[in-house]
């Protein structure tokens, strides 16, 4: 199978299926790639599902990659989707680029011969589930990296140099890797410090350079989601060319940041208090990812997903009937800014619920 070829093919097949973590669709999906690894791959599945794919040829080789599975869909089957030459959009429900778009870059570099060891996580949208499997299953194995690249940012621009309010990989290294995808003049990567969470992040304690880079999707987790296919394409032609075991690593997993922790109040304690709260609250309600990046779209005019979010948050048992209720004229930014003061004093889920009865209104 060429290499173009494995790359479209993938990712339409990743697009055309709701991935719910757990669900019979994402488990065929998985298994769908692994069926279409290439011959000479070294291919294990752990405990927790995550599909182990070891393509180095010698110990020269030590960078990870990683994408992740599943998606935010709360049903499982078909999913339609829109194409026009450059875009391909979301049709009635999430397109499900994140990360589908991800999958596809990995079988891509992988048909395309880059020595590495890759990893297809499950449960990245339910709390990095897989991660943190392999980051407290395999720390052995994690420690023979000096990088963790994943593929599962939104936008066109991205090399990610901190997560959860602190840094993942060095600014040497962003840097780096920024300068070595923007040799296609095309692209115009940049290190960005407003990441907020991916698989890679549970690997921060070990692997010295980790990150998170922008495969061309927008408005993710929403029904207008949509993926810039032009530049995907560029992107992974540029990153099937990358000599990613000559870059830079710089960054000590053992020291924290100190500038990090004075401007941001992060320290290496924020991980264990954030599984601590993992453990204690439902994801889909609220996740600190998913929580921000729904006020960010609602500050940018787009409510849909915080909606989505309060209505979840209030009625699980049936978010569509609790969304009639809800009244979306009332998502004003002062409301906005208030629930996101909330959820910092609080949490999000206290948040939620409250907004809830901020927008409640006779359907």
């Amino acid at each position: 199978m060429n290499k173009k070829s494995i790359l479209y093919k993938t990712l339409a097949r990743a697009l055309s299926l709701k991935r719910p973590h757990g669900g019979a669709t994402v488990a065929g999906f998985t298994q769908w790639l692994v069926s279409r690894l290439p011959d000479l791959a070294e291919v294990f599945t752990d405990a927790a599902g995550n599909v182990h794919i070891d393509m180095r040829s010698s110990d020269d080789h030590r960078t990870l990659f990683v994408a992740h599975v599943d998606t935010v869909h709360k049903d499982e089957g078909a999913n339609k989707f829109r194409k026009t030459q450059y875009k391909w959009y979301a049709d009635g429900s999430q397109l499900g680029a994140d990360d589908g778009a991800g999958c596809a870059m990995l079988m891509h570099l992988m048909h395309s011969g880059v020595p590495g060891y890759y990893i297809f996580t499950q449960g990245e949208e339910r709390g990095g589930i897989g991660a943190k499997h392999i980051s407290k299953t395999y720390a052995n194995l994690l420690s023979q990296f000096q990088r963790a690249i994943a593929f599962d940012r939104r936008g066109v621009d991205s090399v990610i140099t901190h997560q959860g309010w602190g840094r993942c990989c060095s600014d040497v290294f962003g840097l780096a890797l920024a300068d070595a995808l923007n040799v296609d003049e095309r692209l115009m990567y940049m290190p960005d410090d407003t990441g907020v969470y991916t698989d890679t992040a549970e690997f921060t304690d070990i692997i010295p350079e980790c990150t998170n880079i922008s495969v061309g999707y927008d408005f993710e987790h929403s029904d207008r989601e949509e993926l810039d296919v032009f530049h995907f394409n560029l992107l992974a032609q540029r990153c099937a060319l990358i000599d990613w075991d000559g870059l830079p690593s710089e960054r000590d997993p053992t020291v924290p940041d100190l500038k990090d922790i004075h401007d941001t109040g992060w320290s290496k304690g924020w991980w264990t208090q954030y599984d601590k709260e993992m453990d204690k609250y439902d994801y889909a309600d609220m996740v600190a990812d998913s929580f921000s990046e729904a006020i960010e779209e609602a500050r940018a005019g787009y409510p849909e997903y915080l909606l989505d979010l309060i209505a979840e948050a209030a009625y699980p048992e049936d978010v569509d009937l609790a969304l009639r209720f809800l009244d979306k004229r009332r998502v004003t930014k002062d409301l906005v800014d208030e629930i996101d003061r909330m959820a910092k004093a609080y949490d999000p889920d206290t948040a939620l619920l409250n907004a809830f009865d901020a927008l409640y209104a006779e359907a």
